[in-house]
């Protein structure tokens, strides 16, 4: 066995497992859609505090809604490594006729699993790293660098668009650049997203983006004089799929795809049915694509994939508006944390980390916001594995996290942690 892993082995105890399992089921019993996230950040601060020598600020984004910094500082010139979490969970839970499994009220079944909104993406992360650095002081392993644990607000993937303003849509990433701007930064940097306990060193771009078409609206009784922007809306949908192929093949990449989520259609209003046809129809599209292309380059494709589309038909005169831009990122086998990583997690399981399905790839996390900030980071968690083995965030009942693996990679992070800070 690895000597710096036998060394943190003894601290943990039953207790400290005990202990992982009553702050998850805690952090999931606290409903924190985005928007939402004051009182799990005051959960967050309260427990990090525990932490003997951990320095915490409250970094208010804005009202009410504020990013949770922990910092354990080192004895000086040793690399550092920021933890990072996000709070918000993309669903609410409010919904009627929700399984127990997507409800912000934890279940822990007797086969040693977990069950509640935002378990696995990503509030069981929170304490893994609760466990890890309380692992460490107990093995009195001497860190020269900092441990940074960064709780922030507003990552799932929305933002504000038309009338669907406020905190409850800033979110894609806005907590950890907001905390990046303002000095949080580190040598290097581990995200508990659910992974599966698999190495992710990398993901993809992505544009929200609006194309709407134009009509002219009359009445019922005379709508034969108008000019429909749905049916127009319909049939560049339409001709946006039969693209989609086309688009994947201009930018091929070996592990991330790229691909056209059509995510929402507005036309008319739902109030006035008889003013019809439709004065306006907008598709609400999701662009997933590899770093290695640029935004203005998806931008001057797409805009030229539609105005090629009119040029054959000026019905289908079109305006193209984003409302989301995020880029992705992508850091090599070599680089010294995917070593290290690696490395724990072999110490830990006694077998290689296998890297995750292509699919992952094309799910965001705010390590690509760190790398923009020169922080080589990459996402590593304990969510992300049902009980069947298949690899997913969510059965059929809701996210799921097994316990057992949630101390198993609690270990890979204090291995890191030893090996990186100290």
């Amino acid at each position: 066995m690895n000597e710096l892993l036998a060394t943190l082995l003894p601290s943990f105890t039953p207790e400290l497992r005990d202990e992982m399992v009553g702050m998850t089921c805690d952090l999931v019993d606290i409903p924190s859609p985005t928007g939402e996230e004051g009182p799990i950040a005051d959960y967050v601060a309260h427990r990090f505090r525990e932490i003997d020598g951990m320095d915490i600020e409250l970094q208010e984004v804005e009202p009410d809604r504020y990013n949770v910094i922990g910092r354990l500082r080192g004895s000086g010139r040793g690399r550092s490594l920021l933890l990072g979490a996000h709070f918000d969970t993309g669903m609410t839970g409010k919904d009627p006729g929700m399984p127990f499994g997507l409800l912000p009220k934890a279940t822990v079944e007797d086969g040693g699993w977990i069950y509640g909104l935002g378990v696995s993406n990503m509030k069981s992360a929170f304490a893994a790293y609760y466990g890890a650095i309380r692992a460490v002081q107990e093995a009195d392993i001497e860190l020269r660098g900092d441990i940074i644990m960064a709780g922030v607000i507003g990552e799932t993937e929305k933002s504000p668009t038309d009338e669907f303003a406020g905190p409850a849509y800033r979110a894609g990433g806005w907590g950890t650049l907001y905390a990046a701007q303002h000095g949080v930064v580190a040598d290097a940097a581990i995200l508990g997203e659910p992974t599966g306990l698999r190495v992710q060193t990398g993901n993809s771009s992505y544009i929200f983006a609006k194309v709407t078409t134009r009509g002219i609206s009359r009445h019922t009784w005379s709508k034969e004089h108008g000019d429909d922007a749905i049916e127009k809306g319909v049939r560049v949908l339409d001709a946006l799929r039969a693209w989609e192929p086309e688009f994947a093949a201009s930018h091929a990449h070996p592990t991330m795809g790229t691909r056209i989520g059509f995510g929402a259609i507005r036309g008319g209003n739902p109030f006035q049915p008889a003013v019809n046809p439709a004065r306006s129809c907008t598709l609400y599209l999701d662009f997933r694509f590899p770093p290695t292309a640029t935004i203005m380059e998806i931008h001057r494709q797409v805009r030229g994939f539609l105005d090629d589309l009119a040029e054959k038909d000026p019905a289908l005169a079109t305006e193209l508006s984003f409302f989301l831009c995020r880029n992705g990122y992508e850091i090599g086998d070599d680089e010294p944390l995917v070593r290290t990583v690696e490395r724990a997690h072999r110490d830990v399981f006694g077998t290689p980390s296998h890297k995750v399905e292509p699919y992952r790839y094309d799910v965001s996390a705010d390590t690509s916001i760190l790398h923009e900030y020169g922080v080589p980071a990459l996402t590593y968690g304990p969510g992300g594995i049902r009980k069947d083995g298949v690899y997913d965030v969510y059965d059929q009942y809701g996210e799921i996290v097994s316990i057992e693996n949630l101390v198993d990679c609690t270990k890979v992070y204090a291995k890191c942690i030893a090996e990186i800070c100290g």
